[in-house]
C-alpha cells in the first residue's frame, strides 16, 4: 500500500489493527447480529466515519475481520501467519489423524458463534463477484482445496493406499460438510458440530485408507 493511502503510515497501520481487534472481539462476544459500526467506533474512540476511513467499506472491514480470525487460527495451530500447503507435513505419519484437526476447528467455532454468523453472512455476499467477500472466499476456498488435496495425497502415501475418492473431490466434500454444518448449527445450536464433523471425516478416512497396495 503506497504512502498516502488509507492506513499506510505506522500510526494508521496500528489504528487499523486496533479496529480489527475490537471488531473481532465484539463480534465474538456480542454476536454478529448485535454488532454495529457504532459499537466498534466507540471501542476505538473514533467516529463511525473515522472507522471507515481505514477501510473501503463496512463489507471490507468485515472481510478483514475474517482474515484476522484466520491468522489467529494459524497461530493457535502453532503455524506461521502465512499458511502453506505443506505446513502439516512434519506431523503426518501413520498415527496422524486429520479428524483431530477438524475437531479443533469445529470446537473453536462452537465457542464463537458470532464469528460463525459473520462467516455465513459474508459467504452469501460472496455471490457478488465484484465485492470483497467474493475475493476472500474464492482465495480462501482455493487454498483450502490445495491444502486438503496435498494432505490427502500425503495421507495416502503414508498408508500406502490408493484412495477410491480423488483428493480434489475429498477437498470439495470437506468444504461442503463444514460449511453446511455451520449453517445447521446456527439454526439449531443443540447440534454437536464437533461430533458430526468428526464422524463425517472418520468415514472419509476409511475411504482414503481403502485399496491397500499389496507387495509382490
Amino acid at each position: 500500500m503506497a504512502k498516502g493511502s488509507r492506513g499506510s503510515y505506522p500510526k494508521g497501520i496500528a489504528k487499523r489493527k486496533e479496529i480489527l481487534d475490537a471488531a473481532l472481539h465484539i463480534i465474538s462476544v456480542d454476536g454478529f447480529n448485535h454488532t454495529t459500526l457504532a459499537k466498534i467506533s466507540q471501542a476505538v474512540n473514533i467516529s463511525e466515519a473515522g472507522v471507515l476511513h481505514y477501510f473501503h467499506s463496512l463489507d471490507d472491514l468485515l472481510v478483514e475481520v475474517l482474515k484476522e480470525r484466520d491468522i489467529q487460527d494459524m497461530v493457535n495451530f502453532g503455524k506461521t501467519e502465512v499458511p502453506s500447503v505443506d505446513m502439516f507435513d512434519e506431523e503426518i505419519d501413520k498415527d496422524w489423524n486429520p479428524v483431530r484437526v477438524i475437531s479443533t476447528i469445529t470446537k473453536k467455532n462452537m465457542l464463537t458463534p458470532g464469528l460463525v454468523e459473520l462467516y455465513a453472512h459474508m459467504s452469501v455476499k460472496a455471490s457478488d463477484h465484484g465485492g470483497p467477500a467474493y475475493a476472500y472466499f474464492n482465495e480462501r476456498g482455493e487454498f483450502e482445496r490445495q491444502l486438503v488435496g496435498h494432505l490427502v495425497d500425503r495421507y495416502a502415501e503414508v498408508h500406502e493406499s490408493r484412495p477410491t475418492v480423488s483428493s480434489e473431490h475429498v477437498a470439495r466434500i470437506m468444504q461442503a460438510i463444514l460449511d453446511g454444518l455451520q449453517i445447521q448449527w446456527l439454526i439449531d445450536n443443540s447440534l454437536d458440530m464437533e461430533e458430526l464433523a468428526s464422524e463425517a471425516f472418520d468415514m472419509l478416512s476409511v475411504s482414503l485408507k481403502s485399496g491397500k497396495i499389496t507387495e509382490g
